[in-house]
């Protein structure tokens, strides 16, 4: 049986009219994420940093769980390469919930008030939460790095602390 990854990372961000800067952002940061072979990468499945951060997971041999709004709360089309699709059949308030929840670390690009509930959601659980990009709303808790070099030296460290020992 295949061995999936025992690390779950979040990427959070902007989903509808999703600026160019901020998706290529997240897609450079699910290739990030796709690089560390214990990690699983974890969105909310549908448009915008959401699929650009599951694309870039993709295209570097990453896995990706996507965590999908009920189909009536569906602001955007599920982006569809990825390997598990939960509809969780929630809100997208409730969906944000479970996600922040469930992961152990989040990671944030510039976003809206779903990505800041995300954000405030984690930090509350004890969740390690990084933001990189340019935000207008500073939270409490959250780690700001200044580039995506900051962001894998910190996720290098994460990963080897948190990694469990399989020997």
């Amino acid at each position: 049986m295949e061995k999936w990854p025992d690390i779950l990372i979040a990427v959070v961000g902007k989903g509808r009219n999703c600026p160019a800067p901020v998706y290529q952002l997240a897609h450079e940061v699910g290739a990030i994420v796709a690089q560390l072979p214990d990690c699983l990468l974890v969105t909310g499945g549908l448009g915008g940093a959401m699929e650009a951060a599951a694309r870039g997971a993709k295209e570097n041999a990453g896995r990706v769980l996507s965590l999908l709004p009920g189909v009536s709360h569906r602001t955007t089309q599920p982006y569809a390469e990825v390997d598990i699709r939960l509809d969780t059949g929630l809100t997208a308030n409730g969906r944000n919930i479970v996600l922040a929840n469930v992961v152990n670390a989040m990671i944030a690009v510039p976003g809206s008030h779903g990505a800041l509930q995300e954000m405030i959601v984690a930090v509350d659980a004890g969740k390690t939460v990084w933001a990189v990009g340019e935000h207008t709303t500073r939270l409490p808790g959250v780690e700001y790095l200044a580039s995506s070099d900051e962001l894998s030296a910190r996720l290098h460290a994460f990963t080897s602390a948190s990694t469990p020992d399989h020997g």
